[in-house]
C-alpha cells in the first residue's frame, strides 16, 4: 500500500498545481462517458467540479443485457495536469429479466449472482472505494483510468472491477 501512495505522489508534481486549480473552477461541468466500472459495458456520465481537489460524478450505463446506475466522489492530488484520486461510490445494476443465462462482467456472474439466475431479473447494489488517475487538457479533454473494489450491500460479497472514460469540461 505505501508504494501506491508513494507512486501517486510522484505522479503528482503538488508545486504546479495552479492550473488545475484555476481550470476546475472556471469549468466546473463535465459530460462523456466511461466503460467498465460501476457503469459496466458503457455509461454516460456528468461531473460537478465541488472545489479544485473534489468532484461528484453520476451515470447511467448498459451491461448489454442489464442496466447500471453509479453515483462516486473524488479527492484529487492535484498535479500540473495528471492528477491521482481516491474515490468512493455507490452504483446499482439491474435487471427484469434477460434471455442470457451467461451474463458479464465476471464480478457480477460469479460473485455477485451466484447461485442465482439472471433469466429471472436481479438489482443488485454496491458501495465501493478506489483509486484512479485522470488527465485534463487545456481544451478541456480529459481521460481518466480508475480501479474499485465493489462490495455488494446486505452480504458484502466482493471483487475487483477496473474502468475508463473521457470527458469535456465546459
Amino acid at each position: 500500500m505505501r508504494k501506491i501512495i508513494l507512486l501517486l505522489i510522484i505522479l503528482t508534481n503538488v508545486s504546479q498545481a495552479g492550473f488545475l486549480d484555476d481550470f476546475k473552477m472556471e469549468r466546473r461541468f463535465g459530460a462523456g462517458f466511461g466503460v467498465g466500472g460501476p457503469l459496466s459495458a458503457l455509461g454516460l456520465e456528468v461531473e460537478f467540479n465541488i472545489k479544485p481537489e473534489v468532484s461528484i460524478t453520476g451515470g447511467l450505463g448498459t451491461g448489454m443485457d442489464y442496466s447500471t446506475l453509479a453515483v462516486k466522489g473524488r479527492y484529487f492530488l492535484l498535479g500540473d495536469q495528471v492528477s491521482p484520486y481516491f474515490l468512493f461510490g455507490v452504483a446499482r445494476w439491474w435487471s427484469q429479466g434477460t434471455t442470457q443465462n451467461d451474463i458479464g462482467p465476471a464480478v457480477l456472474k460469479n460473485i455477485f449472482l451466484e447461485g442465482l439466475d439472471p433469466r429471472m431479473g436481479f438489482s443488485i447494489w454496491t458501495i465501493y472505494p478506489g483509486v484512479g488517475v485522470q488527465f485534463i487538457h487545456d481544451s478541456g479533454f480529459s481521460i481518466y483510468l480508475e480501479a474499485h473494489y465493489l462490495f455488494k450491500v446486505i452480504d458484502f460479497a466482493n471483487g475487483t472491477y477496473a474502468g475508463m472514460g473521457v470527458s469535456w469540461f465546459f
